[in-house]
């Protein structure tokens, strides 16, 4: 497989909900039923600027574990978001981007990557994207 030879990641960048750290996992879930086409859910600072990310098949996973709905959906999203998501700015080439998602441990290797500009949240990318 070979990089493409994007010059301007906001060709590809595509859009995924975003929502406070604050927010519980039931509300979270509501966002992601409004949702269904995102495969993550962007958390932000109130000056948007990403905190972390929600990857949707891990949150229903967990959703439907054995914590407890009742338990789960009280949880703010702060504590079951990747706290070090991959975040790039909007300039970075994609073949270092690349690099970098392929540099995270196995399971996260797919998670989507936030692209920001000047700090803040333009959009997502998934890797397979940067990809032909």
């Amino acid at each position: 497989m070979t990089t493409a030879s994007i010059t301007n990641l906001s060709a590809i960048l595509r859009q995924a909900p975003a929502v406070l750290p604050s927010l519980t996992c039931r509300e979270a879930l509501r966002v992601l039923f409004q949702h269904p086409e995102s495969k993550c859910i962007v958390v932000r600072s109130s000056s948007n600027e990403p905190v972390g990310l929600i990857m949707c098949e891990r949150f229903f996973l967990k959703a439907t574990g054995r914590m407890g709905m009742d338990r789960f959906y009280h949880e703010p999203v702060s504590q079951l978001m990747n706290r070090k998501p991959l975040v790039a700015d909007i300039s970075t080439p994609a073949e270092t981007l690349w690099a970098e998602a392929m540099q995270r441990p196995e399971p996260m290797r797919n998670d989507c990557i936030i692209v920001t500009d000047q700090g803040r949240i333009a959009g997502i990318l998934h890797p397979a994207e940067l990809l032909h």
